[in-house]
């Protein structure tokens, strides 16, 4: 969000004086330093090295819309001169922390923003029309204790900048601390010798996924001549371990806690021939120690915690077709293994789910489907927590804990390709457990009920004719909220986010009959959270979530298109309860 203020309007926004009181008397040099600059400055922008952040809660200076924390003191001070009405001004900070920004004007008045600037979470003040004078600017962070990281702060007549050309970084070129030469099925797996952990350079500035501090130097290179194995690389230590490795195309490869206990790992898949450069970092910035680097093809630390879909299954297998009969299908397995899901599908393509758990290496049972173009469902029931791992013939993996209910595992895969899907049945913990496994074309479970909602379904609450013309709107139906099924797995086809839970059949039909299309809304009213899912009259669905005021949900059709609109009003959790559904003109108010 820009904060963009016009300086003509802010008389009523000057501090109170016990406000600015409270930075103490003389406390007023900025701490990183002073410029003048004459409207139209040449070399925009205009770039200082400051520190960002402090100790006392910004609020303190500006009011409840100062956020973060800053120091006593300015952190710098601009003198504006010439001014006019052709150029505003744009403050902005471009830091890896995130950052805020207070600006304290020449007529008193006090500006804040944080997350307004350019890029990530930097903050950005534009002063339309800016007057002549001394702008006192404090840098902060967004939360305390972050020290003082390194932070461009930037001021332009033409806009926000997210450079930093002060943050420290690793250096690739510097010499490493120790090197190793392996080749593909190198013996003794895995390799491991001792580093260098922790520092004071940031790994942030690396990548998304960058996290913590090292030295500037590479803790290690490694040559590595590549075969058909995959390539881990971890360390391990009694502190909180970050690692950043740079391949040997150049791209960067970061975890925090992959290999587990606080130890980091990144897994090449494919792993090219060269040189990686690691840096073994810790989550705080910290003085050296050391961790011990680990180089396997088998695992972090040469540990194989890896499946194999090519094994023979553990309990069977089976060939389907569309249509099949028993519905559903199942098998007796045992769910659990010696192998942590988590990392066995590191590096892997995760389509939908969180994988976790324990499973054997070779598949509990495999599914050779030859139907096409219908949903499947592959679902457990088990007196122990199960959940499921599935690899489906396109390679991609399907993960699930508890959505069959009670602890049971349940996978929906919309329009399931033919070929081969390899079901794994995992439980919490490394010893084995009877469960069930069932497969199906309609619903999870023993009885296969189906979780997918039914629009031509006799409406719960009935079916209303609208005319705009004719009724007064809004109208308003009492309904039940909620239902059994979960909203994301029934068969709601839309980009939408769609959640909660609703029943098979609609709440309720609204037949929109305006002479012509008029624009409409359909919401919610109740105590509780709800959710809506409508199929238009075209069959394309909508789907909401807080669209109207609160918790509640609305959803508004611009176009409104006259027809049938199937309204399924559901509820966040699981437990039913009493809504109102409000049809009106306009949009759904907020």
């Amino acid at each position: 969000m820009k904060n963009v203020v016009s300086l003509s309007v802010l008389a009523a926004a000057i501090a109170a004086p016990g406000v600015w009181a409270q930075t103490p008397a003389g406390a007023v040099e900025a701490r990183h330093g002073a410029v003048t600059l004459s409207a139209g400055f040449p070399d925009d922008p205009r770039t200082f090295a400051v520190q960002a952040g402090g100790a006392m809660p910004a609020y303190r200076l500006g009011g409840d819309g100062c956020a973060g924390f800053v120091t006593q003191a300015p952190t710098f001070a601009l003198t504006y001169e010439d001014a006019g009405d052709v150029f505003d001004l744009f403050l902005s900070a471009a830091s890896e922390a995130d950052t805020t920004m207070a600006v304290r004007t020449p007529a008193g008045a006090w500006l804040c923003d944080d997350d307004g600037g350019a890029g990530g979470f930097n903050p950005g003040i534009t002063v339309e029309s800016p007057d002549n004078g001394q702008y006192q600017i404090w840098v902060g962070t967004y939360a305390p204790g972050q020290g003082y990281p390194e932070t461009a702060l930037h001021i332009s007549e033409l806009a926000y900048s997210d450079a930093n050309p002060f943050v420290r970084t690793v250096n690739a070129e510097a010499e490493a601390g120790t090197a190793l030469s392996l080749r593909a099925g190198f013996r003794d797996d895995p390799a491991s010798i001792e580093v260098s952990q922790g520092g004071s350079v940031r790994l942030g500035p690396l990548g998304t996924s960058c996290v913590g501090f090292a030295d500037e130097a590479p803790a290690a290179r490694l040559s590595y001549r590549a075969g058909r194995y995959r390539l881990y690389i971890s360390t391990e230590s009694e502190r909180d371990g970050t690692i950043a490795v740079r391949a040997p195309d150049g791209s960067w490869h970061c975890d925090d806690d992959g290999a587990r206990d606080f130890n980091p790992g990144v897994v090449f898949s494919e792993p090219a021939s060269g040189d990686y450069l690691i840096w073994a970092g810790t989550y705080d910035e910290s003085e050296a120690g050391t961790a011990m680097l680990h180089i396997s093809e088998v695992g972090y630390a040469g540990i194989d915690n890896s499946v194999d879909v090519s094994a023979d299954p553990v309990h069977g297998q089976v060939r389907l077709s569309d249509g099949f009969s028993p519905n559903p299908f199942s098998a007796q397995v045992q769910s659990g293994g010696p192998v942590e899901a988590e990392l066995a599908l590191s590096g892997h393509t995760i389509v939908d789910g969180l994988c976790y758990g324990n499973v054997t290496r070779a598949p509990s049972f495999r599914l050779t489907w030859n139907g096409a173009g219908e949903p499947l469902y592959i679902s457990t029931a088990s007196e122990s927590d199960t959940v499921l791992l599935v690899n489906a013939p396109d390679g991609g993996w399907w993960c699930n804990d508890d959505a069959a209910g009670d602890l049971n595992a349940g996978i929906v895969i919309e329009d399931a390709p033919a070929g081969v899907y390899d079901i794994y049945v995992g439980a919490f913990q490394p010893e084995t457990a009877p469960a069930d496994l069932f497969i199906s074309q309609t619903g999870f479970g023993a009885e296969a009920v189906s979780m997918r909602a039914d629009p031509s379904l006799e409406p719960r609450h009935g079916a209303f004719t609208l005319d705009p013309a004719e009724y007064a709107l809004p109208y308003e139906q009492e309904v039940e909220a909620g239902g059994p099924l979960r909203a994301y797995q029934a068969g709601f086809n839309t980009t939408d986010y769609c959640v909660g839970y609703v029943t098979r059949e609609p709440s309720l039909v609204i037949n929109w009959a305006p002479a012509e299309p008029a624009p409409f809304t359909i919401y919610t009213d109740a105590e509780r959270d709800t959710t809506l899912a409508i199929q238009l009259p075209d069959g394309s669905w909508r789907c909401d979530d807080d669209g109207s005021v609160g918790v509640n949900a609305g959803l508004s059709f611009a176009d409104g298109a006259p027809g049938l609109y199937r309204v399924y009003a559901g509820t966040y959790g699981s437990q039913a309860g009493a809504a109102r559904v409000i049809v009106a003109e306009g949009e759904a108010p907020r």
